[in-house]
């Protein structure tokens, strides 16, 4: 090889370590929400006396239904809070996540 062709060489491999690095970084930016969304989507189950989490609370806005019996509640995806003295008021959240203003869903008591 001649050192031109080393010189040559030293350029290219620099500008793929520079793509390499951009391609890393987008990853790890991106990979959370993946994970995020991949876990939502798996779905969650709660017994109907859950307190504290967004599944079993009254302003959730979530995909939801209740088991046969009404000893569960069964969640998939995310939901909006549409609590207004929530800190996630108008935010999009797991069905397990949870806030210390919850209010109990009145479909779990009948």
């Amino acid at each position: 090889m001649t050192e031109g062709s080393n010189k040559s060489e030293g350029i290219f491999l620099g500008s793929n370590r520079r793509g390499a690095l951009r391609a890393t970084l987008g990853l790890a930016v991106a990979a959370p929400a993946m994970l995020i969304a991949a876990r939502a989507v798996q779905g969650a189950e709660f017994s109907a006396g859950t307190e504290g989490k967004c599944a079993t609370c009254r302003y959730w806005g979530g995909k939801r239904r209740i088991g046969q019996g009404g000893g569960t509640v069964s969640a998939d995806g995310t939901g909006w809070c549409n609590n207004p003295a929530s800190p996630a008021y108008q935010k999009e959240t797991r069905p397990d996540q949870g806030a210390p203003v919850w209010t109990r869903w009145e479909a779990l008591d009948g």
